[in-house]
């Protein structure tokens, strides 16, 4: 399913390109004063750092939230940043259908000018460990799943405020993360070839 919305999308964005697009000012988009950083408000997954997924796919190498992040040739369809501290280049593959969301919905979805620090005030050091790793466990509140993992996507996951939110694994894999009184209570893999229970993968200290 996902690989048949993936194509229409791609078909779409040759046409988009084709007719040209607009250009993104993320600054703007986040009222950015003078002088200000921005950060990543997520940790951000990617196996090709040219052509990364707006799903997040948990694939690959992690760049960590509050990593900070110098944004430019930003259009409806891809969002390019760099890591001022290395310099390397990120590009993202923006698809609407997927995130049902405007391009700068997604630039304040990723994106923050809160420090690394100020996104985690008051958590504790080995949840912020564990964080930074990719990694999540039972007890865990939604604000720490979403830094982790990322806001789930529209297309699998309706509204936060669901008790189950749904992330990929790889293009036909994904996984439930289940909670209940706001926090993480299971993990459930939902792929094609497994119905087992990811709760000893995941939860584990």
């Amino acid at each position: 399913m996902i690989r048949k919305i993936f194509t229409l999308t791609a078909s779409l964005f040759v046409i988009a390109g084709i007719a040209g697009c607009r250009q993104i000012i993320v600054s703007e988009v986040l009222q950015q004063p003078l002088g200000k950083k921005i950060y990543l408000k997520q940790n951000i997954w990617y196996e090709n750092p040219k052509k990364i997924s707006c799903l997040n796919i948990q694939k690959g190498n992690i760049l960590t939230f509050g990593t900070e992040v110098e944004p430019f040739n930003v259009t409806d369809y891809q969002l390019t940043f760099k890591t001022p501290k290395d310099g390397k280049e990120f590009t993202i593959d923006y698809y609407h259908s997927l995130v049902m969301l405007p391009m700068e919905g997604f630039i304040k979805q990723i994106f923050t000018m809160k420090t690394r620090d100020e996104l985690t005030k008051g958590m504790k050091p080995a949840h912020i460990k564990m964080m930074l790793a990719g990694k999540v466990k039972r007890g865990m509140t939604k604000k720490q799943v979403r830094i982790t993992y990322g806001k789930p996507a529209v297309c699998r996951t309706p509204s936060t405020l669901n008790s189950t939110w749904v992330y990929w694994l790889t293009n036909d894999s994904v996984y439930r993360v289940v909670f209940r009184s706001g926090k993480v209570n299971l993990f459930v893999s939902i792929d094609k070839t497994s119905q087992k229970t990811m709760r000893n993968k995941k939860s584990k200290k």
